[in-house]
């Protein structure tokens, strides 16, 4: 298939589904598993980490139109526009491709990511001045992604595999309660010693996520908000603020129009894919 919604505007498509009988029962055994006194800190973290994958699995595809707004120390600010494609993975993992709209000089820029449970991930970036396709090596991913507070290794998924867990407790979040859970990733060139992510005990939807630097520093958090519920199952953020707490720059992300079911396939996220984007 080729890259049709890159080439016009999404169009919004409303949806009405039961809910997934699986999401009550992949919470009721979470809390089941949770209340074994036996049962590892780390063994919990996990089970944490899998009974919210199971929450939002089934989306199939999703594309979203994205408003990134950079702000600086001094609050001046500068904006991008991107549109977000995601193709779930159910072996071997999910399959994402960001692609600029704004500013001019970025316009056409694009980013794939290929996620994999059991290796190392695939990321690759797509520079239409030079109208080249280039491979982002490992020891590169902890840099800064188009000059905003994300790193390249916070725009992969979420892969079980990619961390080890541990549980911490279930703690306030806000006006809500969250199950607050340690993660530590096992790739040698991440720009992370360990994150805290908190976990809304009710959804399962990630609400706060707390990065911390090789040196064992608070380098960032990210907040999310402005929640919505589609097709009866899957949580997405309208809002995600991430912050960085050292030099006192922040990332907005605004999210709209997300659409599910668009017939996307693995085509649409090769390395190929990126050379007909413009």
């Amino acid at each position: 298939m080729r890259c049709a919604w890159l080439a016009s505007p999404i169009v919004v498509v409303t949806l009405v589904l039961l809910a997934w009988p699986e999401v009550g029962s992949a919470r009721e055994q979470l809390e089941a598993a949770l209340l074994q006194p036996a049962m590892a800190s780390e063994a919990k973290g996990v089970a944490v980490a899998q009974a919210a994958q199971r929450m939002d699995a089934g989306y199939g595809d999703e594309l979203v139109a994205v408003r990134m707004v950079l702000h600086d120390a001094r609050g001046a600010s500068s904006e991008r526009a991107i549109r977000i494609a995601t193709l779930e993975g159910a072996e071997e993992g999910d399959r994402s491709l960001i692609l600029f709209d704004s500013p001019r000089d970025q316009r056409g820029t694009a980013l794939l990511t290929w996620n994999h449970a059991e290796r190392e991930d695939d990321q690759w970036l797509y520079l239409p001045a030079l109208r080249r396709v280039k491979k982002i090596a490992a020891r590169n991913r902890s840099g800064p992604f188009a000059g905003s507070e994300f790193a390249f290794e916070d725009l992969t998924s979420e892969e079980i595999s990619n961390y080890r867990w541990r549980f911490v407790d279930e703690v306030p979040c806000g006006e809500r309660r969250c199950y607050e859970v340690e993660r530590i990733p096992v790739e040698s060139w991440s720009g992370y010693s360990r994150q805290q992510v908190f976990y809304d005990v009710t959804t399962l939807r990630i609400e706060r996520i707390e990065y911390y630097d090789r040196r064992q520093a608070h380098l960032k958090t990210l907040l999310a908000s402005d929640w919505s519920l589609h097709q009866g199952r899957h949580w997405r953020a309208g809002h995600m603020d991430m912050r960085n707490h050292q030099t006192g720059r922040r990332t907005e992300l605004i999210w709209s129009a997300h659409v599910f079911g668009n017939g996307l396939g693995l085509d649409d996220f090769s390395t190929a894919a990126l050379q007909r984007l413009n």
